[in-house]
């Protein structure tokens, strides 16, 4: 049905050299896609074991860090029972001193008493 209204269109026939052109053009932009592809995996590969590097030394210092948090354990133990014994020596050295206070005094009234009789006192 090749009729008077109808023209079949046809494809311009590739010359060998412009179908090896095309192909190599082909070839040399996968080539460049696959170096871009590349470098890119390779720069994110630096990133990662970059970051690699610095989550491990970040877990070393935390580790020293709960070491040492650990051994300050018994040193704040040891200190809080310090502290609670000078606590109980505190309020001791204060009841001494008041009541040497007292007696001073009572010795001072007991000097003034027999040195100085006093009349309205017996």
């Amino acid at each position: 049905m090749n009729g008077q209204g109808q023209r079949r269109r046809r494809r311009p026939k590739a010359s060998p050299d412009s179908s090896a052109t095309s192909a190599t053009h082909q070839a040399q932009s996968v080539t460049t896609s696959l170096r871009r592809t590349k470098d890119m995996l390779s720069q994110e590969l630096d990133r990662v074991a970059n970051l690699n590097t610095t989550i491990v030394d970040d877990g070393a210092l935390l580790s020293e860090t709960k070491d040492e948090h650990e051994g300050m354990g018994g040193t704040m133990k040891g200190a809080k029972s310090t502290m609670h014994k000078l606590g109980r020596q505190d309020i001791r050295d204060a009841f001494v001193l008041r009541m040497a206070i007292v007696f001073y005094w009572a010795c001072v009234a007991y000097v003034l008493w027999t040195r100085i009789k006093v009349p309205f006192l017996p």
